[in-house]
């Protein structure tokens, strides 16, 4: 499920115009930008440029764990095509997103997953824009999540509110309830707070008592990449810390931009590609000695400064020596 989900993200990524922060030779495309009022949580406008039409990611034992495929017109992909698979080789899955849109907006989205073991799901996912900001996205899935989004005065991101139904058993009794994600964004310079709450509401709308949680983040950026995430909770506190090159990231595109104005929370949504990341994780089982690890990333790139390969190593030592273990591969077509 973990990998699926990975594939999810990656194919939200490239579906629909693109974003190229830097020009170059080759594959470059002019800097054409869409209205002003595209503009990413109070930023700069949303150019056009390269995305990848393929993308092969492999495993450390050179397998390749799924490839996307894309089916490009113009400045918009019209779907995308993902295939999964297992450990020996053979196919998993197969996911097919067909996306429409309303002028530089994508308005919908069908997703249509197949699995080898005979399961199959189907759903649409939905986009409701005003002034150019995002609104509201609904899917139709078992899930039926509803995200609201608002916004600051000077058109930054404010508030994401998920809403997904769900079951709970109580005395014997199974109770219809919603699962809500409430966060609230902060933006002071180059840093955005997030307090992020979660609760459940009953059939009638009211809050269930002690069913809430919070986690509170900080982000931080520096030349349009997020270079360090602090989260915390009643148990635990971790960060993580990432350096980059000065390359153009191929998953950072238009889409993502608009149809997930929290983009900026992920380091895939950063300017430039990832060279380093360490985590540092500290709970109540091991407050004294905090959990780290760290992660290397090695790059080809094209003429136009996109990566044509990336390779991501795990750091670790043993016996006083540092070495490296092949983590995976991803392999870019434009």
């Amino acid at each position: 499920m973990k990998k699926i989900m990975a594939c999810l993200v990656i194919m939200a990524a490239l579906i629909g115009c693109s974003k190229s922060d830097d020009q170059g030779g080759g594959l470059s495309t002019p800097e054409n930008t869409l209205p002003k009022k595209n503009d990413d949580h109070g930023g700069k406008a949303l150019p056009k440029g390269v995305f990848p039409k393929k993308i092969v990611h492999k495993a450390e034992n050179g397998n390749i764990s799924y490839e996307i495929t894309n089916n490009v017109q113009g400045e918009k992909v019209l779907s995308t095509t993902s295939i999964s698979y297992k450990r020996d080789g053979s196919i998993e899955s197969k996911i097919l997103i067909s996306i429409s849109y309303e002028g530089d907006y994508p308005k919908e989205a069908t997703y249509k997953r197949s699995k080898t073991n005979g399961e199959n799901e189907n759903y649409t996912e939905t986009y409701s824009f005003v002034d150019g900001k995002l609104i509201q996205k609904y899917d139709n899935s078992d899930r039926a999540t509803t995200t609201t989004y608002s916004y600051h005065n000077d058109g930054k991101l404010a508030k994401v509110l998920v809403e997904k139904p769900g079951n709970a058993g109580q005395n014997g009794q199974i109770e219809k309830i919603t699962f809500v994600t409430e966060t609230d964004y902060t933006h002071t310079g180059n840093v955005i707070s997030a307090a992020e709450k979660t609760y459940t509401k009953d059939a009638q709308g009211n809050k269930r008592d002690g069913d809430t949680s919070l986690t509170t983040y900080t982000y931080t950026f520096e030349n349009e990449n997020l270079i360090k995430v602090t989260e915390s909770t009643t148990d635990h506190e971790s960060t993580i810390e990432y350096t980059y090159d000065g390359k153009n990231n191929p998953n950072l595109q238009n889409f993502i931009k608009l149809a997930n104005p929290d983009y900026f929370t992920s380091a895939s949504g950063s300017k430039n590609n990832i060279l380093t990341q360490k985590t540092t994780y500290k709970g109540s089982h091991n407050n004294d000695s905090p959990y780290v690890s760290e992660y290397v990333h090695e790059y080809t790139y094209a003429d136009n400064n996109y990566p044509l390969t990336e390779k991501v190593f795990r750091k670790r030592t043993e016996n006083g020596v540092e070495k490296k273990e092949l983590d995976y591969t991803t392999e870019y077509t434009y």
